[in-house]
């Protein structure tokens, strides 16, 4: 099983409050060609006129302001068109998304500021990743690829993961998941990395505050895994928020046909 992460960096546009995202989603290894494949048919319509031809779905670009002025002006924007018809195949594709929402100072940049000591953004990531893949998989194996970053990022993420996978005791029962990170970029043609991007965008969008994002989120919430442990449910997105309580969207949102997924306790 593939699982393609991104990460992103974000202000809350009530609070203030900086927080990251580092989101992603599963894909099967035996079925990545047809993906591959069908994502590039699905992309090439839009070439000209909501992205460059044989370009790259950046969300952050393909998710700014100015599209969505121009779908309240227009009411029709070929960049969120192609947003909303990449996100439905992915869901149709039944793919499971996974992250770590965090507010907390100082964590929210997700990277390992100790070889010996892996951040617990990661660890609640790996957590569900790992939790996943045994009860729904569990005869495969989970490789995590990355979204390319610098150089001295990767080196600490790796190092960090790596020891975190091969000498905590904890990180050695996440057996389900191979003990050594990947890096890739995501221009040209790798839709995995895209995809993940665009989900990364989303979360960020709804966390933020972004109202106007909410059909987009509606249809990656989908995409999350719920499992029950014990009494509880756990959800596959995971929000870390801060010691005043921010980053809890159910505190401030009023609408009960909102969904959301669960936050930490």
């Amino acid at each position: 099983m593939f699982v393609f992460l991104d990460e992103s960096l974000r202000k809350h546009s009530r609070s203030g409050v900086t927080f990251g995202v580092l989101s992603g989603v599963a894909i099967p290894e035996d079925t990545y060609h047809t993906f591959q494949r069908d994502f590039y048919h699905l992309c090439r319509p839009y070439y000209g006129k909501a992205m460059e031809a044989e370009g790259e779905i950046k969300g952050s670009k393909i998710l700014s302001k100015m599209t969505f002025r121009i779908l309240e002006k227009e009411g029709f924007c070929y960049r969120w068109n192609l947003c909303m018809e990449a996100l439905q195949f992915a869901r149709s594709k039944k793919l499971t998304v996974f992250g770590v929402v965090c507010f907390r100072e100082g964590l929210s940049s997700f990277i390992c500021g100790s070889d010996n000591n892996l951040e617990p953004t990661y660890r609640y990531l790996f957590e569900r990743v790992d939790l996943y893949m045994k009860r729904h998989f569990p005869t495969k194996f989970a490789k995590l690829i990355f979204d390319n970053r610098d150089h001295s990022a990767h080196e600490c993420n790796s190092r960090a993961i790596t020891n975190f996978f091969t000498r905590h005791t904890v990180g050695l029962g996440y057996d389900s998941i191979i003990r050594m990170p990947m890096f890739a970029v995501s221009q040209g043609h790798n839709y995995g990395l895209q995809l993940a991007d665009l989900i990364t965008t989303v979360i960020g969008l709804r966390f933020q505050g972004e109202n106007r994002a909410r059909p987009l989120w509606n249809i990656v919430y989908d995409m999350l895994a719920m499992e029950k442990i014990g009494s509880t449910v756990q959800s596959s997105l995971k929000v870390m928020k801060d010691r005043r309580g921010i980053g809890d969207i159910s505190a401030k949102k009023k609408d009960s046909a909102a969904r959301k997924p669960m936050t930490e306790p």
